[in-house]
């Protein structure tokens, strides 16, 4: 069926002015170049341009074609394609049969590939995962490229670098691929390929490879397209073929892209030792993997005269070795490529250095693929991970795996309560969503439903369930007479068979359940006891877990300080079933503090219950203990590495002891962690640091080794002293392995493999005496999935003097409190405890060191009290240190955030 005349002609426009919406301003050297070099000036010169002949088996790529074949796409007759029963994935190779769309004849009647069509079908049965698609015909299928000389060709279709010699553009939508493909490779059929990948393909000079020619392919996502600036003005110096590949004549590092290493034996002489067989200096900088510091000068011979041996040479000359010749160097630097490109954005940090790439075969429509097709196809794939490991100095990585797994069907749903309201239908509400996985699906929003009955009663009544916002689905159970217990459960299915949910997972064998009747139950609260808090980290967050099986009213919190008067507070929300309190401002060291929670429900009987009815109690002193069941104050997480992944969140499938909260570096739920992680667990700082002071921690690991002593995937401990640098600390126990690579950097300490449970370790800090110190975890982990992550939890730091005052005693000891309210707004205060009179001097300093205010400075008496200051009203919201320094030598910094 063709489209409408209206339909193909803005389609058409669309794609006409997309391609002109990334064109470069018109370069003057290409005045006369054909349409699509006006409109891609970095691209190829007219094809009679006198550069000399293409090589035989040579790269058809140029940069123009991505539009051209979308052009061409979308004049061809429209048809739907075809059932394509013998489409699979093969191991890790895609199978695409031919649906009826892949070819097409030319006027010239001959046989052309389709890409756009190829590669919409490749991502309608797989996800948008990939960086590059290569695809193969199968052995015997017609030359597709319509071209006996040309081999393969790199179609770049999404580009968002600059400073590379092209602008930027996105195709990658017209492809299937809304957000990831940037380059699809036209492979050609493999009766091409000799059977050996590591074979001379042939033809006259030509020593490429298999393995070679797709390394080639590989780069054109970013080579060659570079012009440097000569005096002021773009000059193609660097470029050979097409403006497309590199100049016979450019000490390219036997670049793949169809470059020279050229030598000078003497100053005006030169000689080829090597052609193509690597990706050079100047390659991986424009590929994001050196950085402009790492990349010295290139040259260019210019002038080249008295070839040995004789013959014409020009800068699209296929390369070879051992020719000598006269001339001239003329030398260049990233600074010329980027006063012609700008510079490349985003740099070698920034940059991905690890890529995937998907391998498909062809075949005829109404054959499978032959065994011999799928061995040599799967020998180039499992090759090629190495071909660019090893032509990068270890830079690039590539993922040659196929995702081949469906997606899953996911429900959430916050189960019902029990309800004391007989005869009252209970709205139900549901979240049902597809998780994607290799191979796409859609979710069926008809099969969302409810099933009840009454419990044990026979079978489930089905309510279908609404579809009311983008994932979003409600509907309601019938209302019940007292007495009565409800089983329930919900479901949704995908639009591929077999692929559904339930919610709970065992559904209707072990369903939902809520009472319809007057309740008695009281709430549930779970608080795990604070036995010591910090005087730095006063008012100290406490936090309980509180549930109902009707709805909780409210939560507080009673609490006494040094056995005085009780008092209450309110608690605030602190999540789904979490409430929180702040307790301790002011408290000195060696106070304690009496609470507990109390929790009322909903029922009309107002059911009361306790975290403790005979109180919990914290001391307040130096040492500090965290379980992270209150959050964890002070502690975060960020990416050390721009471009990798953070792991780190608070977990409850793991900690120590059972049944708590702890931090962990791993998947959200019970499976394997991410490929390409590099981040890091920051505690709060220590200071100041006195002999003897130990740090001890609990954990647990599950990580990707290379073998008994070797890590590919790593966790340590790493400190910082007085703002320096980030340094790996040793444990008493110490590391079990060392790194393999990056993230954490080759040889360097860590820990890995199996830890088989929870390990405990010990930190002596000694040796920073007198410092202040922070500390972090750190894990980091290569491209391929590992283990089940690390696990931390119960970390303490002890500090060998023990509390330095006594809240019973008659004689107050030296005691300084944290600074309180923190935030602050106007004023500031913190308690003092002194034996005795002193000088005393507390002051404001900004995060460069700088004294911004004076708040206290005198001499004060003995005993125990609080200092209080006004804060200066030109101070501008941020973070400041709070110093309080006694008699000149005891000194005790804090964090203070002021907001305005």
């Amino acid at each position: 069926m063709r489209r409408s005349l209206p339909l193909f002609a803005a389609t058409f426009a669309l794609v006409a002015g997309a391609v002109l919406a990334i064109a470069r301003p018109a370069d003057p050297i290409r005045a006369t170049a054909p349409r699509v070099a006006q409109v891609f000036p970095g691209s190829a010169p007219a094809a009679n341009a006198p550069f000399g002949d293409a090589p035989a088996g040579a790269c058809a790529t140029r940069i123009e074609s991505v539009a051209d074949a979308l052009v061409t796409h979308l004049e061809r007759r429209e048809c739907e394609p075809l059932p394509t029963p013998h489409s699979t994935d093969v191991g890790e190779i895609a199978v695409l049969e031919d649906d009826g769309t892949f070819f097409f004849l030319t006027e010239s009647v001959r046989t052309i590939m389709d890409g756009v069509s190829v590669a919409n079908a490749f991502f309608r049965a797989h996800g948008d995962d990939y960086d590059a698609l290569a695809v193969y015909l199968s052995s015997g299928m017609p030359d597709w490229l319509g071209s006996t000389g040309a081999l393969a060709t790199c179609d770049v279709v999404r580009n968002d670098v600059t400073g590379i010699g092209l602008n930027t553009f996105d195709f990658g939508g017209a492809f299937g691929s809304p957000s990831r493909l940037h380059t699809f490779f036209n492979m050609n059929a493999l009766s091409r390929y000799p059977a050996n990948p590591d074979a001379s393909i042939g033809g006259p000079g030509d020593s490429f490879s298999t393995l070679d020619v797709l390394a080639h392919e590989f780069g054109h996502r970013w080579l060659a397209y570079v012009m440097v600036d000569s005096a002021g003005q773009p000059s193609p110096a660097l470029l050979g073929r097409d403006w497309e590949h590199w100049s016979f004549f450019a000490d390219v590092d036997s670049s793949f892209m169809e470059g020279c290493d050229w030598i000078s034996p003497a100053p005006d002489s030169f000689r080829t030792d090597g052609v193509s067989s690597a990706f050079g200096m100047l390659d991986m900088y424009l590929m994001g993997l050196r950085s402009k510091a790492e990349t010295d000068s290139f040259f260019v011979v210019n002038d080249p005269t008295d070839f040995d041996p004789p013959g014409t040479y020009v800068p699209r000359s296929n390369p070879i070795v051992g020719l000598g010749c006269r001339g001239r160097a003329t030398w260049w630097h990233v600074s010329d490529i980027e006063g012609a490109n700008g510079p490349r954005v985003p740099d070698a940090v920034g940059s991905p250095h690890t890529f995937r790439v998907a391998f498909a075969l062809i075949v005829p429509r109404g054959t499978d693929p032959t065994a011999a097709d799928l061995a040599k196809l799967d020998t180039i794939r499992t090759r090629f991970p190495n071909t660019i490991a090893g032509s990068t100095e270890g830079r690039a990585a590539v993922d040659v795996t196929l995702d081949s797994h469906a997606g899953r069907v996911h429900i959430a749903h916050q189960p019902l309560p029990d309800t004391e309201e007989a005869g009252v239908s209970r709205p139900v509400g549901a979240q049902a969503w597809i998780e994607q996985a290799g191979i796409p699906i859609a979710l069926d929003p008809s099969s969302v439903r409810a099933w009840w009955r009454l419990a044990g009663a026979g079978a489930y009544t089905s309510v279908p369930l609404a579809n009311v916002a983008a994932d979003s689905f409600a509907g309601a159970l019938p209302g019940m007479p007292d007495g009565t217990q409800i089983e329930y459960y919900l479901s949704a299915s995908s639009d591929s068979s077999g692929i559904d949910a339930t919610l709970p997972a065992a559904g209707a064998a072990a369903p939902f359940t809520y009472f319809t009747g007057p309740d008695t139950i009281p709430p549930a609260v779970i608080h795990v006891p604070l036995p010591v808090a910090p005087d730095d980290q006063l008012p100290k967050t406490v936090l309980a877990r509180v549930r109902d099986n009707l709805g909780v009213d409210s939560v507080w919190v009673e609490f006494a300080v040094n056995g005085g008067p009780p008092d209450s507070m309110a608690t605030t929300p602190a999540g789904q079933d979490s409430f929180a309190a702040a307790l301790g401002a002011g408290v000195p060291v060696g106070g304690r503090v009496a609470y507990r929670f109390v929790a009322r429900d909903r029922a009309l009987a107002h059911n009361l219950t306790y975290s403790n009815s005979a109180f919990d109690t914290f001391t307040v002193g130096r040492d500090w203990q965290e379980e992270f069941e209150n959050g964890g104050a002070g502690w975060s997480s960020y990416i050390k590495t721009d471009s990798f992944r953070n792991p780190w969140h608070l977990a409850q499938d793991q900690s120590f002891p059972a049944g708590g909260t702890c931090w962990k570096a791993g998947a959200c739920d019970t499976g394997l962690y991410a490929p390409h992680l590099d981040a890091v667990l920051a505690a709060r700082g220590i200071y100041p640091v006195v002999p003897g002071t130990l740090v001890r921690f609990e954990h647990r690991y599950d990580l990707e080794q290379a073998d008994a002593t070797r890590a590919f995937d790593g966790v340590r401990i790493e400190l910082l002293a007085d703002s320096t640098h980030w340094d790996p600390i040793a444990t008493a126990a110490g590391y079990t392995h060392t790194a393999v690579g990056s993230p954490l950097g080759a040889g360097t300490p860590c820990w890995s493999g199996k830890s088989n449970g929870w390990k405990s370790e010990i930190i002596d800090l000694t040796p920073y005496a007198g410092q202040s110190v922070s500390l972090r975890f750190h894990m980091g982990a290569d491209d391929f999935v590992g283990g089940h992550g690390w696990y931390i939890d119960h970390v303490r730091v002890t500090f060998p003097t023990g509390p330095i005052s006594d809240a019973g005693s008659g004689t107050a000891r030296l005691a300084i409190g944290a600074p309180w309210p923190n935030p602050a707004h106007e004023r500031l205060r913190v308690s003092l405890a002194l034996p005795r009179a002193a000088e005393v001097d507390w002051s404001l300093f900004d995060l460069a060191g700088r004294r911004v205010a004076s708040l206290a400075h005198g001499r004060r008496e003995a005993g125990v009290g609080t200092l209080e200051a006004a804060l200066p009203g030109h101070l501008a919201s941020g973070v400041y240190f709070a110093r309080l320094s006694i008699a000149g030598f005891r000194e005790s910094v804090a964090r203070v955030a002021l907001v305005r």
